[in-house]
């Protein structure tokens, strides 16, 4: 698919290094403001899914592959679960979905940024499917 799309759009991705990021993101906006447009390929629960809006013309689609679940074995994220059971008796489960869902929310949320402009979400995964997810999701 990626060697369709190079013939005829450029392809910028996020990295970890936060200026080698910010260069391509600034390329990524040149290639779109001179009417080439481009693809821009990041990481949900990275620097570019949160904070950075894609609006008007940078940002047309967003395909958002997988569910971007939190790293369940981190020990702060233990200790916020264990405290949201005790005091709140939410379960694991359902806070995991919760959060996961509203990242996913927050990735593809970045094309629509006003009332006026409009883009694609794509969800790809079957997952989304499924109630406990797509009831969870904005009507938009």
């Amino acid at each position: 698919v990626l060697r369709e799309v190079v013939k005829s759009k450029l392809i910028f991705i996020e990295t970890k290094d936060v200026v080698e990021t910010t260069l391509a993101l600034d390329n990524y906006r040149r290639a779109c403001d001179c009417g080439r447009g481009a693809v821009f390929l990041s990481v949900a629960r990275g620097k570019v899914s949160e904070g950075i809006n894609f609006d008007r013309h940078y940002g047309r689609a967003v395909i958002l592959f997988g569910v971007p679940f939190q790293y369940t074995l981190s020990h702060v994220l233990r200790a916020r679960l264990e405290y949201l059971l005790t005091h709140y008796q939410i379960r694991e489960q359902d806070f995991l979905n919760f959060d996961a869902i509203r990242q996913a929310s927050q990735c593809v949320g970045r094309v629509i940024r006003s009332k006026t402009d409009y883009g694609l979400m794509i969800f790809a995964d079957a997952r989304y499917n499924r109630h406990d997810k797509r009831s969870k999701l904005p009507q938009w």
